[in-house]
């Protein structure tokens, strides 16, 4: 069955300044802040199979959801809680997430979630050229890709997706070469910028 995939993945988790009780404070906000902005979205955490990624999660969606909920409203749900997590924080304490939106089909065994899909939303949140936009953009609390057939998939059918808002990108990590999209918050200089 074809399912809404979604992956987290706390950007500089490992950072040397970040120690055990940071780390885990971190993996606290990230759980709350993902099931606050799925709830805000009509979903919820408890409705979906999820498996934490030590320093993210992966979050399969029943396969009635439809996966475009996950680009808007749920992306600018999670920018909005995570804004509200982190305004008084510095850079060191800041929750900042890289997440992958797809869908595709995923078969769960004794040790969790295979497929191609979840392969290529992995690759997608991995992909270098995300981590640099994310690395080049240290204001933005949040950084959503989202796989091409998805985007092409939401934005033709019209609705609420602003094409506009997005901005393309390419995949290339091991066997995946494949198109993206890109989404980042609008700025705002509400951060700190100190260490």
């Amino acid at each position: 069955m074809h399912k809404p995939l979604v992956a987290v993945d706390i950007i500089a988790f490992g950072d040397l300044r970040r120690d055990l009780d940071l780390q885990i404070r971190l993996r606290t906000s990230m759980y709350r802040g993902v099931a606050q902005a799925l709830t805000i979205t009509g979903l919820s955490l408890a409705d979906c199979h999820y498996e934490d990624r030590g320093d993210g999660a992966l979050i399969v969606a029943p396969g009635e959801v439809d996966p475009c909920r996950f680009l808007d409203p749920f992306g600018h749900h999670l920018a909005a809680v995570l804004r509200r997590e982190n305004r008084y924080l510095d850079s060191a304490h800041r929750l900042r997430l890289r997440a992958a939106v797809h869908y595709g089909h995923a078969e769960h065994d004794e040790h969790g979630i295979v497929g191609r899909a979840p392969v290529e939303l992995f690759r997608h949140l991995e992909a270098p050229a995300f981590k640099r936009v994310m690395a080049d953009t240290p204001d933005a609390d949040l950084g959503l890709i989202v796989s091409g057939s998805l985007f092409d998939d939401a934005t033709h059918r019209g609705g609420l997706i602003d094409r506009d808002a997005y901005r393309p990108i390419r995949v290339l990590v091991k066997e995946t070469r494949t198109n993206a999209w890109i989404w980042l918050p609008p700025r705002s200089p509400h951060h700190p910028t100190t260490p």
